[in-house]
């Protein structure tokens, strides 16, 4: 892997956090502050495109720009887990562990079909 794309992470880490940020917001703008639209859809668009880049299957160095790099940083475990665990805390159980399956069984069936697609559209 070349030095050019260890040295691109970071950038497309900083441009996929700022996207992460903009569809957050523009998704909790749209549904309102019920529930964790913004995180669900950023971590389920970046589940689903991270599947089509890897059934591609681009060279090592793009798929650690694009996959480690922006996808990394635009999606966003840690965010997932602070909305659960205040669900929890608020006594929402039942909200709370939907927040944790749902994102997970969707995750997995969206990842699937974009490495479908990916490898479809030509890759491995």
């Amino acid at each position: 892997m070349s030095a050019l794309a260890w040295l691109l992470v970071a950038p497309a880490g900083a441009l996929g956090a700022v996207a992460r940020y903009s569809t957050g917001r523009l998704v909790m703008a749209v549904s309102g502050r019920g529930a964790p639209w913004g995180v669900l859809t950023v971590n389920l668009l970046g589940a689903f495109v991270l599947g089509v880049l890897s059934g591609a299957g681009p060279a090592r160095g793009v798929l650690l720009v694009a996959g480690a790099g922006f996808l990394g940083a635009y999606t966003t475990f840690s965010t997932w887990m602070i909305e659960t665990e205040g669900m929890a805390e608020q006594g929402r159980i039942s909200a709370a562990l939907l927040n944790v399956v749902g994102p997970l069984i969707g995750g997995i069936g969206l990842a699937a079909a974009g490495f479908a697609l990916g490898t479809a559209l030509g890759g491995s």
